[in-house]
């Protein structure tokens, strides 16, 4: 018995310094620190993979005191040494990392992906020469002395010392926006670092020689200085329109697109009937992050992780643009957008005095109306307004509860997964009824100003909400990515507009920035410089596809049918429980190649 437990111990630490070794061999790709906390926070991303490794061995040690089901463990570390090398391959040439879509398509067309035969046999070699080397290290002979054992039992308990050094550094580094340790996030697989922003504060209090209550300079990375990202692929070329058009973009939380009714949100639905409505629109996103970064960067979400760890470096084209031309820029939001490095990424140069924030949504467009009303003409102004009494717990004042019965328990839902739908929706479409009105004021306003007729007008939302209408027990948003979480409403009002068209080719989140950046600012040349969109006004012939997120997940959409790229699961984007099967590979790889044309060293696909 002891000499089981000895050889599993060092296992696991023989498991642990491989695993170090393929850290260091990812991160010598990204810049060399700048300083001790960069330095500590790569060296303890050791702890972080060995701790879960420490984890996983403790709950291996049992199969591993029995002959039957001692093969388990030194199996489990044969794949994921297996992981690491395909990994470190994969990413060295497309600087991102395997997903299970990924590895579908190798099976199905590793020639189409530009993978020669020779490489597949050198794959194989080295797979086995690893299962030759587990195999050596497990049956390898327990500790030969009370020394070594003993600074086994050292080493491996500075593993979880290690996990909280890099957990304490990444609150910080997340809260204070410091590029410096976050830009090192995206280089690592699996790498889901501790986030507690509200632990940030404190960190500082306690050792504020080392965690200073400080935000970050922008360290401006580029694709020649070790960053992941070569955006833009070149500088729009924009020259201002006069006078210059004010732009008004209203994003409603999780609107379903059936919503927009006249029986649900009636006066929404008479001011779409005079502007462009967009019927089959797409969101970025099943969830928040991915729709709001799809709608202001015009780009695939698959991006963001690469942002957020250098926001600076990155900013969106569109919002730099209207810095450029002068634009006053204000933004009203009760979702606190410091979050996940959003204001930074979206807004950096709006002010606190025009960023309003943690204030119930009527309070917002009160606020927002005020400043309409008391702007001078002849400025150009972005407004940027985010909703979300329409998020669950849906919140309406009592006089807007216009559809019954209610939910008898709220979240009632959780108890029965296939629970009648009716109450939930009815709350739901309240909240909806109310934000119609909210919305309405806004319009009204906005109308009575002389500037009206010179203004864009976008009101859409950022994913939408489902009711199980999959059937599938799906409640809410981020769990999917059918047309119930991903469709949303489209409304554009071009400044003079006074017919209304219906558009019902597919329109996308991405497509926003490059239509504002053309018929707002005068941007000129090709939109595939800064964005995977189009001019919602020129969209392309052609069925297109896209890619959306999630925050743990995201899929292509192609045909009619979503992939789901990390659990490969294939099914009708109208209604889930269809399963679908991969025809035709080569529109996947045309969507993966422009999924990765902003990342720097990414091969072109053949």
């Amino acid at each position: 018995m002891k000499n089981k437990l000895h050889a599993h111990l060092k296992f696991t630490v023989y498991l642990c310094l491989l695993t170090i070794a393929a850290i260091f061999i990812y991160l010598k790709n990204a810049p060399l620190p700048t300083g001790m906390l960069p330095f500590a926070y790569e060296l303890s991303t050791a702890g972080y993979f060995c701790t879960l490794l420490i984890l996983l061995s403790a709950l291996l040690l049992p199969a591993s005191l029995f002959k039957w089901s001692r093969w388990v463990t030194p199996f489990l570390g044969w794949l994921w040494l297996v992981y690491l090398a395909i990994d470190l391959t994969v990413f060295n040439l497309y600087r991102f990392h395997l997903d299970w879509l990924l590895i579908e398509m190798f099976f199905r067309d590793f020639r189409g992906m530009g993978i020669p035969t020779f490489l597949l046999v050198l794959a194989a070699a080295g797979a086995l020469v690893a299962l030759g080397l587990i195999i050596r290290l497990y049956h390898s002979r327990p500790f030969g002395s009370r020394k070594k054992f003993i600074a086994a039992l050292v080493f491996l308990a500075l593993m979880p010392a290690g996990f909280a050094v890099n957990a304490v550094i990444n609150i910080w580094a997340t809260h204070y926006n410091r590029d410096e340790v976050t830009q090192y996030r995206p280089y690592l697989p699996l790498f889901y670092p501790v986030e507690q922003d509200k632990s940030a504060a404190r960190i500082s209090h306690f050792l504020p020689a080392v965690f200073p209550a400080e935000h970050g300079h922008a360290i401006r990375l580029s694709a020649n200085q070790g960053g992941l990202v070569h955006y833009p692929a070149s500088k729009p070329q924009c020259t201002a329109r006069q006078p210059a058009p004010s732009i008004l973009m209203i994003v409603l939380e999780s609107w379903q697109a059936e919503s927009l009714n006249p029986t649900v949100m009636p006066k929404l639905s008479q001011f779409a009937a005079g502007a462009s409505r967009f019927d089959q629109h797409v969101s970025s996103g099943a969830a928040t992050v991915p729709g709001l970064f799809g709608l202001m960067f015009g780009l695939h979400p698959n991006y963001f992780e690469l942002f957020k760890s250098a926001p600076d470096s990155y900013p969106s084209q569109f919002t730099e643009t209207l810095y450029q031309q002068g634009y006053q820029s204000s933004v009203f939001t009760s979702s606190n957008l410091d979050g996940f490095s959003l204001r930074r990424l979206f807004f950096p140069h709006v002010s606190d005095n025009n960023f309003v924030d943690a204030l119930p949504d009527h309070e917002l467009v009160k606020r927002l109306i005020g400043k309409l009303q008391s702007r001078t003409q002849g400025q150009a102004n972005f407004d940027f307004m985010f909703l979300t009494s329409s998020h669950s717990p849906y919140t309406y004042p009592d006089t807007f509860t216009h559809f019954k019965p209610l939910p008898a328990v709220e979240g009632g839902y959780a108890l029965n997964r296939q629970t009648d739908a009716a109450p939930y929706k009815n709350d739901y479409h309240n909240s909806l009824f109310y934000l119609d009105t909210l919305v309405s004021s806004v319009l009204t306003a906005l109308e009575k100003r002389p500037d009206f007729r010179n203004t864009w007008i976008i009101i859409t939302g950022d994913h939408a909400e489902e009711f199980n209408e999959n059937k599938s027990g799906y409640w809410g948003h981020g769990s999917n990515f059918s047309k119930w979480q991903v469709q949303t409403p489209m409304i554009i009002k071009a400044p003079g507009q006074s017919q209304g068209s219906v558009e019902t080719r597919m329109s996308l989140h991405q497509d926003i920035v490059p239509t504002l950046m053309q018929e707002a600012l005068g941007c000129t040349g090709p939109v595939t410089v800064y964005s995977n969109g189009a001019n919602l006004f020129h969209l392309p012939q052609e069925v297109r596809g896209t890619v959306v997120g999630s925050y743990m997940s995201s899929a292509y959409i192609v045909d009619g049918m979503v992939l789901d790229k990390t659990s490969n699961h294939k099914y009708a984007w109208q209604d889930m429980r269809q399963e679908r099967v991969l025809d035709d590979p080569k529109k996947i790889r045309a969507l993966m190649q422009e999924e990765r044309r902003f990342i720097s060293s990414a091969p072109q696909a053949n």
